[in-house]
């Protein structure tokens, strides 16, 4: 197939126009016929996957320490004879997370047991569940492949090897348990302090989530920590994207950059997740740095960088470069924007997360959404196979299947996930 040329991401911003080039409902025959070839080769590795699970090794992205050491929130007793046992630990700023604040603090939030999607053993995981968990974070679970494909330049095996390496990653790290979770398993002072944090929109309506780089310094945090800070600011920003064109923009803010903040690993941690697991997912990185010591490190950063998001990555040296990409009213103040926000994190309660306690309610979303699952597989299946009345990738009944797909996985997302700091305070 002929590669088309990547589209002009800064024109598109300067003319508030979104690029739907490659997207659901703006294929070319070739592309579509690209997303045909990848479906067969995903159901195919789906099937030829069911009896081999994938297991839970944490290697990448470091547990927390009840996880890590096979303890649930909902085991009073465990988890107090695990508190007793490491004082000092949980006491240290390095590796103190959110949990253990609320724990030491009197505030022990006990939510149910967590249990992975579709009978999945909390040690490992299929890769067609984990899959279709994947595509929860799209209306439509065309739009988790096509990412792939415009990330490869529409090159299928490219495209099939990239989501095979990426769900197995979710898999193999956990990444369900991690959202599960949520920022109750994060570090409390990265939290507390709004490393990474969600602000405002971008030109082309994108959420715009905001690295305030200042506020990094690595010899404060203990082993593990920048890991699974990384996995989760990302999904979360994912999570976030999926009502605004599922898209997001990277800000990184060097506001106040200083030695003590040159932190290679976290940045690298970053991008390497952004190239390998969650590629389109962000419409725009922006480094917004005047220093003189963001030379060196733009340059190893650059080297890390995939060809196509290099093509999204800009340097933004003042505010009138920033924003034309974000105007002025959805920049922060201490940007040099007009938008007075002052962050401020908000301790999670026993009643933010209440559908988390809903057996009954999960079961029955859970239920749903199997049940789009299966119908949007048949349609899939009648459409690559050409068998039946489903000729192409937008017939009417595959449409059907795949809203259903979409609705069934937002109607489920309140009973697996923690609300986020920015849900909670909007409430």
């Amino acid at each position: 197939m002929t590669v088309p040329s990547i589209p002009d991401v800064q024109e598109s911003y300067k003319t508030q126009t979104r690029i739907v080039v490659g997207t659901v409902g703006n294929l070319t025959a070739d592309q579509e016929l690209a997303l045909k070839e990848l479906w067969v080769k995903i159901l195919s590795h789906i099937e030829s996957t069911a009896t081999t699970p994938i297991k839970v090794t944490n290697d990448q992205v470091r547990a927390d320490g009840l996880t890590a050491a096979g303890i649930a929130l909902d085991q009073p007793q465990a988890v107090a004879q695990w508190y007793a046992g490491n004082k000092s630990t949980v006491a240290d700023i390095k590796h103190q997370t959110v949990g253990d604040k609320l724990y030491l603090d009197g505030q022990h939030l006990a939510p149910a047991a967590f249990q992975p999607l579709f009978g999945d053993d909390p040690s490992s995981r299929h890769f067609g569940n984990t899959f279709w968990k994947a595509c929860t974070l799209h209306s439509n679970p065309d739009s988790y492949l096509l990412t792939f494909l415009r990330a490869t330049s529409w090159n299928v095996t490219a495209a099939f090897d990239k989501i095979v390496h990426s769900v197995t990653w979710r898999a193999s790290q956990a990444i369900d348990k991690l959202m599960w979770d949520g920022e109750l398993a994060q570090n409390n002072r990265l939290m507390e302090a709004g490393l990474c944090i969600s602000v405002g929109c971008d030109r082309l309506g994108y959420p715009v989530m905001v690295v305030r780089v200042r506020l990094n310094v690595a010899r404060e945090r203990g082993e593990g920590t920048v890991e699974r800070f990384a996995a989760y600011a990302v999904e979360r920003a994912a999570t976030m994207a999926r009502a605004h064109g599922e898209r997001a923009t990277l800000v990184y803010d060097f506001t106040g950059f200083k030695l003590d903040n040159i932190d290679t690993a976290f940045i690298k941690t970053l991008v390497t997740m952004i190239n390998e697991t969650y590629p389109q997912s962000f419409s725009a990185t922006i480094m917004f740095v005047n220093s003189w010591l963001f030379t060196g490190i733009w340059k190893l950063v650059r080297s890390w960088l995939d060809p196509i998001v290099a093509k999204r990555t800009f340097i933004a040296k003042d505010v009138e470069q920033l924003s034309v990409f974000v105007d002025p009213s959805q920049i922060m103040v201490d940007m040099g924007g007009l938008l007075k926000y002052q962050y401020s994190f908000e301790y999670p309660t026993s009643s933010d997360n209440a559908p988390m306690l809903d057996a009954e309610g999960r079961q029955k979303a859970e239920a749903a959404l199997r049940e789009a699952v299966a119908a949007f597989e048949k349609e899939t299946g009648a459409w690559v196979s050409g068998s039946g009345t489903t000729n192409s990738y937008s017939a009417e009944s595959r449409i059907d299947a795949a809203a259903r797909f979409g609705d069934a996985a937002l109607k489920l997302d309140p009973y697996t996930r923690a609300r986020f700091t920015a849900e909670r305070s909007s409430k």
